[in-house]
């Protein structure tokens, strides 16, 4: 974990984002476009709190905020092609940290970790299956 956080903050020299706002930047890159009111219930936090953190999302360029055709009141938030590439950027520098450490293993113990990761994502699938997609935070 360490190391995968220095390596983010030397690629990214000005990175000062939030827990909460890297969490938005996931759950959007994950679940797509989501109304104000529903990322507020996803991450657990006022409408008002979440607007805040959405305004500096908005204002950095990694999420674009529109109107509801629907529901004019309502304000729909959606990941931009650059939250994107940051996300990308953050998953293969995770990946690397991950590669890196793997050659401290034995091939068997290599085979076992891979194993590992391989029955995680099977696991994630069923309980997205189970849940479906917005429903699948911590329970």
């Amino acid at each position: 974990m360490r190391d995968f956080v220095l390596g983010i903050m030397q690629t990214f020299e000005d990175f000062d984002y939030s827990l909460p706002q890297m969490a938005v930047l996931l759950l959007l890159d994950e679940e797509g476009e989501l109304s104000i009111k529903q990322a507020a219930q996803l991450l657990g936090r006022s409408i008002s709190a979440t607007s805040r953190l959405l305004d500096q999302l908005v204002v950095r360029g990694m999420i674009s905020r529109r109107e509801d055709e629907r529901d004019r009141r309502a304000k729909r938030v959606a990941i931009t092609e650059q939250g994107r590439a940051f996300i990308m950027t953050l998953e293969q520098r995770r990946a690397d940290v991950q590669i890196a450490l793997m050659e401290y293993l034995s091939v068997e113990e290599q085979a076992e970790v891979t194993r590992a990761m391989v029955l995680l994502a099977e696991a994630g699938k069923r309980r997205r299956t189970q849940y479906g997609p917005a429903e699948t935070g911590a329970k």
